[in-house]
């Protein structure tokens, strides 16, 4: 037992009143054992498994891995919400319910998600997990379930293939061993051959959908097997320009997308569907009469034998599409403009996926551009008449708007998510 404060820079998550002696404190008195035995079960899932899409709801054994309280033990935790984007792990917190008759009542929340990166996440981790042990050592209490637990962690850690198979099972949604042995081979053979990167991406989205009678391998194939477009991209940007992008998705996007403006000398003007064809190498009579399968819940490229890509998209709404297109511009220029990696899009929310859609997003409707055409004007009805200029989503536009401090919504669509992610 002690006084545990948990804070995101100087914030305090667990600042608290104490209902019984009517205090208000920024620590709160629980074991620290059954936090730490809570982060090491859920070690895995917590640093490589990320968010459901937007608009789904997360599962009970998905949130069992991510939400604070699930620690439990009949002690009151304050409602903090990990979730890594595999470079960030993203903060949430709000207050306590004010309806639950509790003895602590937590009292502060964050408007936004709070990141930080995740090897900084995985240290602190580290440090309260073996800081417990250690005072548990120091009290003669050393054969623990959590001593043994984390040793285990430590081993394969410590070994590159436990560590790629761990890994594994949590981004297709399971816990150490929940999964058969056949269905993580599996899917690590697919690992191998499309690029542990796109794997990353592509296995989350399919998680739900996973089992031993429909492996991963088995529904890409199904996919890769269909038609699809053949393009070969266009793109060229200055390699300067690459080795000298920030590290955030969105301002990575921003210069990337600005840059390829440039250099296709379009300036202000709203980016033609023909154009969006070009710079992927796509026939436009084929795109257009393209017609994806239902509910595909990816969309892929594959590099093909020869030098280009199979594009299978899945957008059917032509504003969509456009956006699709833009994505996936965006994801070969970072992550594969020697066309050796698969391109991959998903409506998850990793930090490649928020890159590819703040590059769309400012590749199609510059954000100087999109000002010079409002013109300060931030009606509803000015926000409508720019994203039928711009060729793009109302919600596209108040997003940018937003980001970028010059709107405030009611309900957000910004980079940062707000209060709870679900």
């Amino acid at each position: 037992m002690g006084m545990f404060g948990l804070s995101v820079g100087d914030i305090s998550l667990t600042r608290n009143e104490d209902t019984w002696s009517q205090t208000i404190r920024d620590t709160v008195l629980v074991s620290a054992y059954p936090l730490a035995a809570w982060m090491v079960s859920a070690w895995w899932r917590l640093l490589y498994e990320p968010l459901p899409p937007k608009g789904t709801k997360p599962s009970a054994n998905w949130r069992m891995a991510h939400e604070l309280t699930a620690a439990n033990q009949g002690f009151i935790w304050p409602r903090v919400v990990l979730a890594s984007d595999t470079e960030l792990m993203q903060i949430w917190s709000t207050t306590s319910n004010t309806a639950d008759q509790q003895s602590v009542r937590y009292i502060n929340s964050l408007n936004q998600s709070f990141p930080i990166s995740l090897l900084d996440f995985e240290q602190k981790a580290r440090d309260f997990i073996e800081s417990v042990l250690s005072r548990l050592n120091a009290t003669g209490v050393a054969e623990t379930p959590l001593a043994n637990l984390w040793e285990e962690v430590q081993e394969e850690l410590s070994d590159s293939y436990s560590s790629q198979y761990r890994r594994c099972e949590a981004e297709l949604g399971f816990d150490p061993d929940e999964a058969s042995e056949n269905l993580v081979t599996d899917a690590l053979d697919l690992a191998e051959k499309i690029g542990k990167e796109t794997f990353s991406e592509i296995a989350p989205a399919y998680s739900k959908y996973i089992s031993e009678a429909q492996p991963l391998s088995e529904t890409i194939a199904e996919l890769t097997q269909e038609l699809g477009l053949y393009g070969k991209p266009e793109i060229s940007i200055e390699n300067s320009v690459l080795q000298e992008l920030p590290k955030v998705p969105w301002q990575q996007a921003n210069k990337l997308a600005s840059s390829l403006r440039d250099a296709i000398d379009i300036g202000d003007d709203p980016v033609v569907n023909d154009k969006l064809y070009d710079l992927l190498g796509l026939q436009k009579s084929e795109y257009e009469a393209w017609n994806p399968p239902s509910r595909q819940a990816i969309s892929i490229a594959v590099p093909s034998k020869q030098t280009g890509f199979k594009f299978h998209p899945r957008k059917r709404h032509p504003i969509a599409r456009r956006f699709e297109l833009a994505r996936f511009i965006g994801d070969y220029l970072f992550y594969s403009s020697h066309g050796k990696s698969w391109l991959a899009s998903t409506d998850l929310r990793t930090s490649r996926q928020k890159y590819q859609r703040a590059f769309a997003a400012e590749f199609l409707c510059p954000l100087s551009s999109l000002q010079s055409y409002l013109a300060d004007d931030y009606s509803e009805s000015a926000i409508e008449d720019a994203a039928e200029y711009f060729s793009v989503s109302q919600q596209t536009i108040e997003s940018i708007l937003e980001n970028n401090g010059l709107i405030n919504s009611s309900q957000s669509t910004s980079n940062l998510e707000t209060c709870l992610p679900y």
